[in-house]
């Protein structure tokens, strides 16, 4: 079953699949999350050396 539809017109069947994929909406979040937290822990680690 995907996380988001990345298709403009949505789901064209009501059932659910069974072992599903991810979108592409998926991937971009999970990517954008996984650099926020980089940035964050760099940033951290900016501010203790400056301390």
């Amino acid at each position: 079953m995907d996380l988001f539809d990345g298709e403009l017109g949505g789901r064209d069947d009501n059932h659910a699949d069974v072992g599903g994929s991810c979108s592409w909406v998926t991937v971009v979040i999970v990517g954008f999350l996984v650099l926020v937290v980089v940035l964050a822990n760099w940033l951290w680690d900016q501010l203790h050396r400056l301390i």
